[in-house]
C-alpha cells in the first residue's frame, strides 16, 4: 500500500498508540473500524480548473480521502471520526491539519486488521476492556444528554443576571500612605527579629511580573504568589522596599496595596515607602481636583510620579465581580466621566475615574453562561443518580493508600463535564 509515514513519524504513532495520547478516540470507538468499501477502480482525474475561477466547488461528502489496504474512507467518514475526539484534540488537528491523524488512524486500521487475524478481538482480555469503555462512553453520552443547555435557558439566565454583565471603562490612581513609624524606647534594647512580612496586592494581570522580579532579590525569601496577591520576608532596608514597588509599578503591575507587618526593622529611616497620612489624602484630594478640571495625562503623571503615586496610563474594562466589593460599589456607582472621593484602603488612598459603561451582549456571554447551566445541571443529574442508586463499597479493598498514588485514576465521568463539542 505504499509508504504511509517515515520512520520518525512511524515512532511518533506507535507512541501514541500504546500510550493512548490520543485522549478519548480509541476508547470511544467501537472495536471494529468503520466498514470498508470494496475497492474500485480509481476515477479518471478530474479536469482542471478553468484559469481565474474565482469560486472553488466544494470537495463531495462521498469523496474517497484515504485508502489502507483494501479499505477506502470517504470525506464524510474522517469528518465524523474528527468531530467525535475531545475538543482539544480536535483544536491541535485544526492548527495543525488532518494529516497526523491520518497516519494515526490508517496505522490503527493496520493494526486492527492484524489483530482480528490473530483473534486478539476473542480474548478475555479484549471483552473486558471493551466492556469498560462501552460503559465509559454511554456514561458520557448520558451526562452530556441530561446537562443539554437549549438556547432559551441561556436567554432566560441572562436576562435574570444582566446586571452582572456590566463594564466600566476606568482609570485608577493610588496614593500610597506609610505607617506610623513605631515609638522607640531608648531604655529599651530592641531584640532581634526574624524580616518582616511584606503583602503586596494588585488588580489584573501582573502574577509572573511579581515573580520574575521578586524572585531575583537576593533579599526577599519565603515568597508565595497567587490569584494577584504576594507575600514575602524581606531583609532590605525600607528605600530597597521602595525600589522594589517602583520597579514593579514602571513594570504595568497595577498595585493596590503594599503592607509591611514590621517588628523591628533593619537599620534604615522609615519615610521613602509613601506620604504621611494627612499628605496622602490631600495628594489625592489634588489630584481629583485635577481630573475633575480634565487635566492632560502627561502632565498629571510628570507632577506626581511613583512610588507615591501611581496612575493607570490607560483606563481598563473591568466587569462587575472583578474587583473587590467595596471598591466596586464605589465604581460601579460612578456616572460616565465622574471621579470618586478618595477612598482609604489602609495602605493608601485610591481614585476612580470612570469613562464609560458598557454591558456584555448576550452573544458574547452566551459561552459562558451555557458553561455555568450546563455543570449545574450535570451536579444535579450526578446528585440525582446517586440518591436513586445506592452504593457499598468494602472499606478494607477501597482504603486510601499509604501514599497518594500519582495521575488520574481512570472511570465513569462524574460532574466535571467537558465543554459542548
Amino acid at each position: 500500500m505504499g509508504q504511509v509515514c517515515s520512520r520518525h513519524s512511524s515512532k511518533l504513532l506507535v507512541a501514541l498508540l500504546l500510550f493512548g495520547l490520543v485522549t478519548g478516540w480509541v476508547g470511544a470507538q467501537a472495536p471494529t473500524p468503520p466498514a470498508a468499501k470494496q475497492t474500485t477502480a480509481p476515477s479518471p482525474a478530474p479536469a482542471s480548473k478553468p484559469a481565474g475561477s474565482a469560486l472553488e466547488t466544494p470537495e463531495p461528502a462521498n469523496k474517497v480521502v484515504l485508502k489502507v489496504g483494501d479499505q477506502q474512507f470517504t470525506k464524510a467518514e474522517m469528518d465524523a471520526l474528527i468531530e467525535d475526539l475531545p475538543p482539544q484534540t480536535q483544536q491541535a488537528i485544526a492548527a495543525q491539519g488532518k494529516k497526523q491523524f491520518g497516519d494515526y488512524y490508517s496505522l490503527s486500521v493496520m493494526l486492527s486488521k492484524r489483530a482480528k487475524a490473530e483473534h486478539l478481538d476473542q480474548t478475555p482480555e479484549f471483552a473486558r476492556r471493551a466492556a469498560f469503555q462501552k460503559q465509559q462512553l454511554e456514561a458520557q453520552i448520558e451526562i452530556n444528554q441530561l446537562a443539554k443547555v437549549p438556547p432559551e435557558e441561556i436567554q432566560q439566565y441572562y436576562t435574570a443576571h444582566a446586571d452582572t454583565y456590566d463594564e466600566i471603562l476606568v482609570r485608577q490612581i493610588i496614593i500610597r500612605k506609610r505607617p506610623p513609624e513605631p515609638k522607640s524606647n531608648p531604655e529599651t534594647t530592641a531584640p532581634t527579629t526574624p524580616p518582616p512580612t511584606v503583602h503586596l496586592g494588585w488588580v489584573g494581570s501582573g502574577d509572573a511580573i511579581v515573580r520574575a522580579k521578586l524572585e531575583k532579590n537576593p533579599k526577599v525569601s519565603g515568597l508565595t504568589v497567587q490569584n494577584t496577591q504576594a507575600d514575602f520576608k524581606f531583609a532590605g532596608s525600607d528605600e530597597e522596599l521602595s525600589v522594589i514597588l517602583g520597579g514593579l509599578i514602571s513594570a504595568g503591575v497595577k498595585v493596590l496595596n503594599f503592607n509591611e507587618a514590621k517588628g523591628v526593622h533593619p537599620p534604615g529611616p522609615i519615610g521613602s515607602l509613601g506620604l504621611a497620612p494627612d499628605e496622602a489624602k490631600a495628594r489625592a484630594q489634588a489630584i481629583r481636583k485635577e481630573l475633575l478640571a480634565g487635566v492632560d495625562f502627561n502632565k498629571l503623571n510628570e507632577e506626581f510620579k511613583p512610588p507615591e503615586v501611581a496612575i493607570d496610563h490607560e483606563p481598563r474594562k473591568v466587569r462587575r465581580g472583578g474587583m473587590r466589593p467595596d471598591l466596586e460599589k464605589v465604581a460601579f456607582a460612578l456616572k460616565d466621566g465622574e471621579v470618586s472621593d478618595p477612598v482609604d484602603i489602609n495602605a493608601g488612598f485610591i481614585l476612580f475615574q470612570v469613562i464609560g459603561h458598557s454591558r456584555v451582549d448576550l452573544k458574547d456571554a452566551s459561552a459562558e453562561i451555557e458553561r455555568k447551566l450546563r455543570q449545574t445541571k450535570a451536579d444535579a443529574a450526578v446528585a440525582e443518580v446517586k440518591k436513586n442508586n445506592p452504593v457499598w463499597m468494602d472499606d478494607q479493598y477501597f482504603a486510601p493508600p499509604t501514599k497518594p498514588q500519582q495521575g488520574p485514576v481512570p472511570g465513569a465521568p462524574g460532574a466535571n463535564i467537558p465543554p459542548r463539542p
